[in-house]
C-alpha cells in the first residue's frame, strides 16, 4: 500500500526504513522520502511507528 502518494513509498518501504533505525517523521523523510513533502502521510507515519515501539516492547517482556 502507498503511504506517502508524493513521493510515491509504500509501507513496506517505511516500516524496513524503521526497522533499521528511523525513529521519527524526519528521520523517515531523510532516508526514504516519505513524510518530507506535504504532510498528510504523518498520521500513518506516526502510526507505523508506533506500530513498531510497540512489537519492540512486546518482544522485551517476552524475554524477561
Amino acid at each position: 500500500m502507498i503511504v506517502c502518494s508524493c513521493r510515491a513509498v509504500s509501507d513496506r518501504t517505511v516500516e524496513a526504513t524503521i526497522a533499521s533505525g528511523a525513529h521519527g517523521i524526519a528521520d523517515i523523510a531523510a532516508r526514504c522520502g516519505a513524510g518530507g513533502r506535504c504532510g498528510g502521510c504523518w498520521p500513518e507515519l506516526e502510526r507505523l511507528l508506533e506500530a513498531r515501539v510497540e512489537v519492540r516492547r512486546t518482544d522485551r517482556h517476552a524475554a524477561a
